[in-house]
């Protein structure tokens, strides 16, 4: 993954870069998406926003009527972690600062960040939220995609279908 991010930083600064094609956690019908699971959604972002197409492949469980199932994942600067999760908080989410598996202490992105889980019981405008969540001072970015999908492609059990 390092090696292949470090050869897409190379396209971004030549402007080049074709088709990014990656998955989601979440999308709707809009081509919505929740990513982040994997804690690289800022780098992902910058990524897919340069692609001239964005494609994303998900498998028929990912597909919801309106976001808000999966948690969003909002990369903030440690310092501003509590700051963060009051405004948060204040905007109707649940939060959890997530904590790394096999090793003590949060995730660290590699933008040497923690992530914060952010659980909207439903997004009403993802749109909206996106943009809210990156007006809070701290926050890198948050995992809502919105107005960058050109195809979804979704992998059922009898074959694949496109949004």
């Amino acid at each position: 993954y390092y090696h292949l991010f470090n050869a897409v930083t190379d396209a971004l600064e030549e402007n080049d870069i074709d088709l990014s094609v990656d998955g989601a956690d979440e999308v709707d019908g809009d081509f919505n998406l929740i990513k982040g699971g994997g804690a690289a959604h800022t780098k992902e972002k910058i990524v897919d926003y340069a692609a001239k197409e964005f494609i994303v492949i998900v498998d028929e469980s990912k597909v919801v009527g309106k976001l808000g199932t999966f948690p969003v994942p909002v990369e903030v600067i440690p310092d501003a972690s509590r700051v963060v999760i009051q405004a948060l908080e204040d905007m109707g989410a649940e939060c959890e600062i997530r904590m790394a598996q096999r090793k003590d202490g949060p995730v660290i992105t590699d933008n040497g960040n923690f992530v914060i889980d952010a659980k909207f019981s439903e997004i009403a405008s993802p749109q909206h939220l996106e943009i809210d969540l990156n007006s809070i001072p701290g926050v890198v970015e948050n995992g809502i995609f919105t107005q960058m999908v050109d195809r979804v492609i979704v992998g059922t059990s009898d074959g694949t279908k496109e949004l």
